[in-house]
């Protein structure tokens, strides 16, 4: 497996669509209760990518990518979790207020 530096750019930024698609889903209406600032200022700062291998397959393995969810005021208030498999396939995601 070789990866490129775009290839660390595209996993942020499908992670941040990704937030933008869970805050805006109207089914997600709750979350605006959760926090005292309004969603849409959140700063989104990206914070680390990880890679977990299954046994040992390297062609079988879930990519995290953690985003730092920060404030106006510089406040951390949370974190944001997307991940995806060796296929670019989205799993899952987590959204997670301090």
């Amino acid at each position: 497996m070789k990866i490129e530096a775009d290839f660390f750019e595209d996993l942020y930024l499908k992670a941040k669509l990704s937030f933008n698609e869970c805050i805006l889903n109207p089914d997600n209406d709750y979350l605006k209760d959760e926090i005292d600032i309004q969603i849409d200022e959140i700063i989104l700062v990206e914070d680390f990518i990880r890679f977990q291998f299954f046994k040992c397959n390297i062609d079988k393995f879930v990519i995290e990518v953690k985003l730092q969810l920060i404030s106006q005021d510089n406040r951390l208030i949370g974190r944001y979790l997307y991940y995806e498999d060796e296929k670019n396939t989205p799993l899952d995601d987590s959204l997670i207020f301090e």
